[in-house]
């Protein structure tokens, strides 16, 4: 027999607790008070031997045997016994009395992906307790939830259920942070919307860093009495710092990171190979591919058992083809089972094979990319035009950089910008000088930066004048 089985069986009695208490006096005949008309019910409580003192006691009572039962994860008999709250409390719910409880019922919906009925259940509380700070976090957290849910099981939500989730997400956010401006938690999870489901770095950089600031602004004793908000502090800089890397503002990532690496030391609130992968990649950013080589070789090496540091492995990769080393670097690739390369894994892979002279095999491998890939098929699209544009095949580089651009336009809902600097070069090199002038111009609206940008946009206007074409476009691919 099952533990929810048992739960389900052993209802009638838990239930008595609260809002059943009072079965062993009533008969079956008589109307729940949530149904009865006018004032029917007042004589019936008048009658009532319980008071308000006695339902909070009760109430403390299933709130301790909720805890019990989450310390065992047996969310399922939490649910069968006390959701909805209702059906199931109605003594509570009729008293003003049930918030801490859909508080909990919420948050064990969560727990079991239910995401709407848990978002349903919370929103109660906070239209209820609108200064109820745990209440908002509650409810933003949810919505978080179902976002990274939906990312994992790889099944995009439709675009208003997404656009949703995302506002209730920032509203409740934003309402927990006012409440409670000097939470850890609230800021860093705020942070963590912007940076990991919308990337917007620059939005998430203000939050992170006043995670940081509010545990850092703690005195001696209210860091013991609030320890649990530590590990958000090591990774409110982790993603700080990995945020600021984004944005170019790598020596001020430097330091986070060192920082977070001497902290963590011996607790390991991040995983260490989480840890030294971030300073590998400030490192490699820096120009310093040898020594980010040397914290990979760890990162790796302290990889949890079964975990596949495929990332790991293709930024070694990256550091050995700038270190000159083909064959290590091809090494470093060879690490990631051919069936398991995901698409940036297949990116680099193919400029190993550039590097060895293998061509037509590094298309091959960006083709296969980009057939597969549904979320970020423009990247290859894009390396292959930029092999194309190497090589002078002007016409088959245009055809994919548009394809590039329209894929971002349809899945994403404007261009991939590089994508258009690459056909902006394409149409350069084929004549085509108009074309390619509409395309920097709607380039420099948008404040496009990229390498030789201003290069590429200064030759269309000369060429596009008619002052004649300098320079070859090749240099541009460097």
């Amino acid at each position: 027999m099952t533990a929810t089985t048992l739960a389900t069986e052993n209802f009638s009695s838990r239930a008595r607790v609260v809002g059943h208490v009072d079965l062993d006096h009533r008969n079956g005949s008589q109307v729940p008070a949530a149904q009865q008309q006018g004032g029917d019910f007042l004589a019936e409580q008048a009658a009532s031997p319980w008071t308000g003192e006695q339902l909070q006691h009760d109430l403390d009572r299933v709130l301790a045997e909720i805890r019990e039962l989450q310390a065992e994860n047996r969310w399922d008999d939490i649910l069968a016994l006390f959701h909805p709250v209702e059906t199931r409390l109605p003594e509570l719910v009729d008293s003003g009395m049930a918030d801490a409880l859909r508080l909990k019922i919420g948050f064990v919906l969560c727990r079991a992906k239910r995401h709407q009925e848990a978002i349903s259940c919370l929103s109660t509380v906070t239209k209820e307790a609108p200064d109820n700070a745990l209440a908002h976090y509650s409810l933003a957290y949810t919505a978080l939830d179902a976002l990274f849910e939906a990312r994992a099981s790889r099944s995009p939500l439709p675009g208003q259920e997404k656009k949703a989730l995302l506002g209730t997400a920032h509203d409740h956010f934003a309402r927990a942070c006012a409440l409670r401006p000097d939470s850890v938690t609230f800021f860093y999870r705020h942070g963590v919307l912007c940076k990991e489901i919308e990337r917007k770095y620059r939005r998430a950089i203000p939050l992170f860093e006043q995670a940081v600031v509010n545990w850092e602004r703690l005195d001696a004793e209210d860091r013991k009495k609030q320890h649990q908000q530590y590990p958000k502090y090591i990774k409110a800089m982790y993603h700080l710092a990995s945020c600021l890397l984004q944005e170019g503002r790598v020596a001020r990532s430097l330091e986070l990171v060192e920082k977070v690496v001497e902290l963590d030391r011996d607790r390991d609130h991040l995983q260490p190979v989480f840890k030294h992968f971030a300073m590998a990649k400030v490192l490699y950013r820096l120009g310093r591919p040898q020594e980010a080589l040397e914290h990979l070789e760890v990162a790796a090496h302290r990889a949890n058992k079964g975990q596949q540091p495929d990332f790991v492995y293709e930024l070694a990769a990256r550091c050995a083809l700038a270190l000159g080393q083909q064959e290590r670097a091809a090494r470093y690739i060879n690490r990631v089972p051919a069936s398991r390369r995901r698409p940036y894994v297949r990116w680099t892979e193919a400029d190993v094979l550039l590097a060895a002279g293998r061509r037509n095999e590094a298309l091959q491998v960006l083709a296969a990319s980009a057939e597969r890939d549904r979320r970020s098929r423009h990247k290859a699209l894009i390396r292959m035009a930029r092999i194309h544009v190497a090589d002078g095949q002007s016409e088959e580089a245009l055809r994919l950089s548009r394809e590039a651009a329209e894929f971002c336009r349809l899945t994403f809902g404007s261009p991939s910008h590089e994508a258009l600097y690459w056909q902006a070069a394409a149409l350069y090199l084929l004549n085509r000088f108009g074309e390619a002038l509409a395309i920097v111009k709607e380039l420099e609206e948008h404040r496009f930066r990229y390498p030789n940008f201003r290069r590429l946009a200064e030759l269309v206007r000369k060429a596009d004048a008619g002052t004649g074409r300098e320079g070859r476009i090749i240099a541009l691919v460097q």
